[in-house]
């Protein structure tokens, strides 16, 4: 595709002055994937995990890339991966491994991290690609990610897609991420916010937080959110009652457990502040300057795991009906 050929110059012009660039995977080759082979279901998930590489950038071979042809590297992916896929186990899960962006990144400055993030956006695209040329197989897909993951996914939106493989996705759950208002307004058609429980070829984002103050500066520019336990992008609060749960893994099951009824919230720019949790909740002195005490990013993407594992079937159910 034209995008994938433009980052490619864009990498080639910038490798000279960036640290090591991994070599890119092969998606041809199953090792590069985590999950690849379901297809006795109807609906497919197409998931992007988070940044899990907590390796520092000089125990990572001088590079702000996750070598993904290091099976240690793939390993730190996988306890999230075997999760999410666990979780949402009614739809074929294909997930792969991508030179995601190391955590140590982050805390350089905008011009070294953007440089990083097409190499990244550019491995999301081409697994996507691969997977809807050899695996999709025609079926109505869900996009799924956290974090770096929903950052990769919101760029595949954007660009990475055509206009027909659009038409066949449910929605796009690009959770603990932002869409600013210049990107709304640069990309009217693909970028799409949820405003109730059954739209479909929306965005769904949220972000929590325990209080106002505890707000990320990474997705404080966001002007898209939801509550995502009434799924509505009103101010009303919505009680712990409702919650239908946060997603655990049951060690002696080795299944996922939903735990009903641990917090509610509601909509407060474009935050889902759920006062009733402790501003230590998820809180990690590390990293403070990007996740201050009151927010709830870790927690994104399993507080409501319960919740939306359902809306999705509403979802689902809405867009084959159309």
């Amino acid at each position: 595709m034209n995008k994938i050929k433009y980052v490619s110059l864009i990498i080639l012009a910038t490798c000279t002055m960036c640290s090591r660039i991994p070599n890119a995977p092969d998606y041809s080759q199953s090792s590069y994937w985590f999950s690849c082979n379901d297809n006795s279901k109807d609906v497919d998930i197409f998931y992007v995990y988070p940044t899990v590489i907590t390796t520092p950038y000089n125990e990572n071979n001088h590079s702000w890339l996750a070598d993904i042809s290091i099976d240690s590297i793939k390993t730190m992916a996988n306890e999230n991966q075997d999760f999410n896929k666990r979780l949402y186990s009614d739809y074929n899960f294909f997930a792969p491994y991508y030179r995601q962006i190391i955590l140590d990144a982050y805390k350089q400055n905008a011009w070294k991290i953007r440089r990083s993030k097409h190499v990244a956006a550019y491995d999301v695209e081409n697994a996507f690609q691969y997977y809807m040329e050899h695996f999709n197989g025609g079926r109505p897909f869900i996009l799924v990610g956290h974090s770096q993951g929903s950052e990769m996914l919101v760029e595949l939106l954007k660009s990475g897609m055509t206009d027909s493989q659009f038409q066949q996705m449910v929605a796009a759950y690009c959770i603990g991420h932002q869409i600013t208002e210049k990107e709304l307004r640069q990309n009217p058609n693909r970028l799409i916010p949820a405003k109730d429980s059954a739209d479909v070829g929306c965005v769904v984002i949220f972000n929590s937080v325990t209080d106002l103050s505890g707000v990320s500066p990474l997705f404080a520019a966001t002007a898209v959110g939801i509550n995502p336990i009434s799924w509505t992008t009103d101010t009303t609060f919505v009680s712990k009652e409702k919650h239908i749960g946060l997603a655990k893994y049951n060690d002696s099951r080795d299944s996922i457990l939903i735990i009903p009824n641990v917090t509610g919230g509601s909509l407060q720019h474009n935050m889902m502040v759920c006062s009733d949790l402790p501003s230590d909740f998820t809180y990690n002195e590390e990293y403070k300057d990007m996740f201050p005490l009151g927010n709830l990013h870790f927690a994104d993407s399993w507080l409501y795991g319960g919740d939306v594992k359902y809306n999705m079937s509403v979802r689902v159910k809405h867009f084959l009906q159309q």
